[in-house]
């Protein structure tokens, strides 16, 4: 008769603690499979307790596969030491190769960070809509979303993108996603995983590498002073470009007219699309807004994109793009079964948003305060003993500027130095991919070598005293280990 001490069962209730002192014997093989269990009736009274219990206990046992009734004869034990061994094993296995949680660096100042500063976020007013919305649209919560996207928010882009990008489009154009790289995945899917893209070069390398992950060829074009060189792309077999014409990372040139309308003949000549991603354009301290590359397209040719990640925070991942007309017909008829990927819960607060004319307010304030931010960091720059060595290059837009070193230095002994000191910093060369040409390569040393990216969203003014002495010291290691 199987016996167990239930005064050891501690916070578990007695059909519970009956329930595993069982289950653990049939596991270790104490009860041997096919063995039969005790009576209800028995086992209650051999422990004293309830039928009830042990009808409980045994039930469980039953759900979970552990033992089967047989009519007429009883409770038998399954053949379960196998499969319990096999899954012991990979635990073992598993727990051989934890890891732990990586602490994170606590740099003085991180100037490869490109977050938004959190206490810049419109915490109260977005809180005040997400409960406004909870009450008008609890119901449309629990329902399916819109493949595209709720109409909401597709209007509120719509007029948003008229309004300040002088882009004209239907709501009905737009689709959103949970995060560009989301949309450049339906975006191969539209076009076909026979096509090729180009890219620029020196470039955002998390876009290739989405492409490429999912089937796709890129190809990596050189730039020159007015952006993606349109020889090289007229020379390659590429019929799909994705550029960032209203400022470039990491380069931060912005694209001049006439090399917008050179790319938009090269799209012209054939079944050729740009990929235009207006990323960070929305932050330009000098001059007009740049026009969008898709409000001057007459041959709907241009696929525009944009994200609210850098506007608002990178955890609201929530990206869209505007289709052609002729795309968006043949998107509707190839991948129209794709469901939403962003919830309706945020896509209602952030069509709100919009809508209320908080984001505009917000983008202005935004503006203003990094305006102030980038003025008092370059100031600081300018102020410092390490300014005759430096310049300063593409400062006018956008939340980063080029900082440029003067004096022949080796880049890599540069950034190590600063890492060490807990300055985090890349250059442009750690954004170029290499040719197979090495004259073409050498070309690239020269032109972006000693260029370092200062991205100054999240940089505090009082850490950059700091900061700069440690990089002038980092200018005396490297010209000193370079002699």
């Amino acid at each position: 008769m199987l016996t167990y001490n239930l005064n050891e069962r501690g916070t578990l209730t007695l059909y519970e603690y009956l329930y595993k002192c069982i289950k653990d014997d049939i596991v270790s093989g104490k009860i041997k499979t096919d063995e039969k269990l005790p009576s209800k009736r028995n086992m209650a009274k051999n422990h004293d307790i309830s039928v009830i219990t042990v009808e409980n206990a045994y039930a469980q046992l039953l759900v979970e596969g552990y033992i089967r009734a047989v009519e007429k004869k009883g409770y038998f034990a399954n053949e379960i030491t196998n499969q319990i061994s096999e899954n012991q094993e990979v635990t073992e296995n598993v727990s051989e190769y934890k890891i732990n949680k990586p602490e994170k660096v606590k740099w003085i100042v991180d100037f490869n960070s490109n977050h938004v500063r959190y206490d810049s976020f419109p915490f109260a007013t977005w809180s005040k809509i997400m409960r406004q919305k909870l009450l008008d649209e609890e119901n449309s919560f629990l329902m399916t979303p819109s493949r595209n996207g709720i109409w909401e928010l597709r209007s509120a882009i719509a007029k948003h993108l008229r309004e300040f990008r002088g882009l004209t489009v239907l709501a009905n154009q737009i689709i959103v996603g949970a995060g560009t790289e989301y949309l450049y995945g339906l975006i191969v899917q539209l076009l076909g995983r026979d096509s090729v893209i180009a890219t620029e070069n020196p470039g955002y390398r998390k876009i290739s590498m989405v492409y490429e992950s999912n089937g796709v060829r890129t190809i990596h074009l050189p730039m020159d002073n007015q952006g993606i060189s349109i020889d090289e792309l007229e020379k390659s077999d590429a019929n799909i470009v994705h550029i960032s014409p209203n400022h470039h990372f990491p380069t931060g040139k912005v694209m001049p007219a006439a090399r917008r309308h050179q790319l938009l003949e090269w799209a012209n000549m054939g079944e050729r699309y740009i990929i235009e991603d207006d990323y960070d354009s929305e932050f330009r301290f000098s001059g007009k807004p740049i026009p969008t590359m898709a409000s001057i397209d007459k041959n709907q040719k241009v696929i525009y994109m944009n994200t609210f990640s850098k506007t608002l925070a990178p955890s609201i991942r929530i990206a869209y793009m505007v289709l052609p007309f002729e795309l968006m017909d043949k998107y509707t008829k190839k991948l129209d079964f794709y469901s939403s990927t962003v919830s309706s819960f945020e896509q209602y607060t952030l069509a709100e948003f919009i809508k209320g004319g908080y984001y505009e307010r917000h983008i202005n304030r935004m503006r203003n305060y990094y305006k102030d931010s980038r003025n008092k960091i370059i100031t600081a720059i300018r102020n410092s003993s390490i300014y005759p060595q430096i310049s300063i290059e593409e400062e006018n837009s956008g939340l980063h500027f080029i900082l440029r070193i003067k004096k022949n230095i080796d880049d890599e002994n540069f950034k190590k130095y600063l890492k060490d000191k807990l300055i985090n910093i890349s250059c442009l060369t750690d954004y170029c991919y290499q040719y197979d040409d090495e004259v073409i390569n050498e070309k690239f040393r020269k032109e972006f070598s000693h260029k370092f990216i200062i991205n100054y969203s999240e940089v505090e003014e009082s850490k950059m005293v700091e900061a700069l002495k440690i990089i002038e010291q980092a200018l005396k290691f490297t010209a000193e280990k370079d002699t």
